[in-house]
């Protein structure tokens, strides 16, 4: 079994915290890295190691069910309170010995002022901000592993579990204390269900881990863009309902094409085809299919563009197209317009915005465009 102190030995020296979330939705073949997250499957970790503090729980009467007014005349202090708001949960070790795991360090945790909290609430505060740190890597392995028309792929968000009804956990381990507490809580809204997830081994990372590896690193303000595309496509990949899901699709290529501005879609589209066409008549072809895509009007001037319908109209997609094979190729079509703009970034990510726009202007050229 994996010893997570040996394995993260330097960055504990050097005052690292060690985090430790478990996964569902996904099945981890072989332990796996990126950048500072790893990945490790089910039964790998020796969490005994890590000598988790037991958390106090309720003992439950009748009907094993406790009310908001069973919590009031409870004579627990905040701190028992606390623990037991976690133990409720049912995040305890045996959990994580039977759950994918996801591990890394984190720099910026007060250990003082975590063993001093005595509110759940500081909790679920502590988890949102870990699992927000986690997805940084989920939101790589999503954009390339990931399709927008096979939602059965989707792993879960870090943090759930098999079983967690919504619930999140993570296990926070220090070094000079050499122990380890577990806090766990509901602060997520939604979650995947449709599929069995995602298959994660050696094969998939080490063919990203390169490009992985750069962003998750990567100080340049392009880079810092794409992390934010990054994150607005995991939305767009996990929204459930097809019309919302294209309108954040729009939403997210008009933020791929100006970042710090609104421009009208025309000028999106400028921005954009020049990522995606291999030469001018592509990129006539994209012109056209963006116009139809967006605000496309008949011989008539009626308004025949999705966007425009949806947006304005208030069409729904599937009314659009009338066909689920249609909806989900459309879905597809315009992820793939995203992948391209997204992979350009991500080669340039050490350049200024200017320097991105710049580049822009030189595929424009190269297309006969300007």
């Amino acid at each position: 079994m994996v010893n997570l102190v040996e394995e993260f030995s330097n960055e504990l020296r050097h005052g690292g915290h060690l985090i430790v979330m478990p996964l569902s939705r996904i099945l981890i073949e072989d332990e796996c890295e990126i950048g500072k997250y790893r990945f490790y499957p089910i039964g790998e970790v020796d969490i005994n190691a890590l000598r988790p503090v037991d958390n106090n729980s309720l003992t439950l009467i009748e009907n094993g069910e406790i009310n908001d007014d069973d919590w009031m005349i409870l004579n627990f202090g905040n701190e028992a309170l606390r623990e037991a708001a976690t133990a409720i949960t049912g995040a305890g070790p045996d959990m994580f010995k039977t759950n994918p795991l996801l591990a890394f360090t984190v720099n910026n945790l007060n250990w003082d002022e975590f063993l001093e909290a005595t509110t759940h609430d500081y909790d679920k505060k502590i988890l949102r901000v870990l699992t927000r740190e986690a997805e940084k890597a989920m939101d790589l392995l999503k954009f390339y592993l990931c399709r927008a028309d096979l939602i059965d792929t989707l792993p879960g968000t870090v943090g759930t579990w098999n079983g967690s009804n919504g619930f999140s956990s993570a296990l926070l381990f220090n070094i000079d204390d050499y122990e380890s507490y577990i806090i766990a809580g509901s602060v997520i809204t939604h979650t995947v269900v449709k599929g069995i997830g995602l298959e994660l081994g050696l094969n998939e990372t080490e063919s990203i881990r390169e490009e992985c590896e750069a962003i998750l690193s990567t100080s340049g303000e392009v880079g810092t863009i794409v992390k934010t595309a990054l994150a607005m496509h995991t939305t767009f990949l996990e929204t459930n309902n097809p019309t919302t899901q294209f309108v954040k699709a729009m939403t997210l290529l008009e933020f791929l094409a100006y970042p710090d501005d609104f421009e009208k879609f025309e000028n999106v589209r400028k921005q954009i085809t020049p990522h995606i066409a291999t030469d001018y008549n592509h990129y006539l072809n994209l012109k056209e299919r963006f116009n139809e895509l967006t605000g496309k009007k008949d011989e008539t001037g009626k308004h025949i563009g999705y966007r425009t319908r949806i947006v304005h109209i208030g069409d729904d997609l599937e009314d659009i197209l009338g066909d689920e094979m249609e909806v989900k190729q459309v879905m597809l079509e315009v992820q793939i317009y995203i992948g391209k703009v997204i992979v350009d970034m991500i080669k340039n990510h050490e350049m200024t915005w200017s320097e991105f726009e710049e580049l822009r202007k030189q595929k424009k050229r190269s297309l006969g465009i300007v």
